[in-house]
């Protein structure tokens, strides 16, 4: 029995598939970044109605600093049920 392969349509079928798949990567710099048109960047970082408050900053770090900034727990734990419910009623 003699066994014969299409050598070249193989190669010519796998070199296509790669081509496709690399055409489908993001360029990436010398770095290992992707280019900077590729890269995530957070909804606020083009909303900026919102201005930070440097004084109430500065506030929360020197009580955080003095050991006067308190956490309630009970405020932070209504946020996070409020934004999962909030999460979950957009699907």
């Amino acid at each position: 029995m003699k066994i014969t392969t299409n050598y070249t349509a193989n190669t010519q079928a796998a070199d296509a598939k790669a081509n496709v798949r690399k055409a489908a990567e993001p360029e990436v710099a010398k770095t290992g970044a992707p280019e900077s048109s590729a890269r995530w960047q957070p909804s606020s970082a083009a909303d900026t109605s919102h201005d930070i408050d440097t004084a109430r900053v500065d506030a929360i770090k020197e009580a955080i600093r003095d050991g006067r900034f308190e956490v309630d727990a009970s405020k932070i734990a209504d946020g996070l049920i409020s934004s999962a419910q909030e999460l979950l009623s957009e699907k």
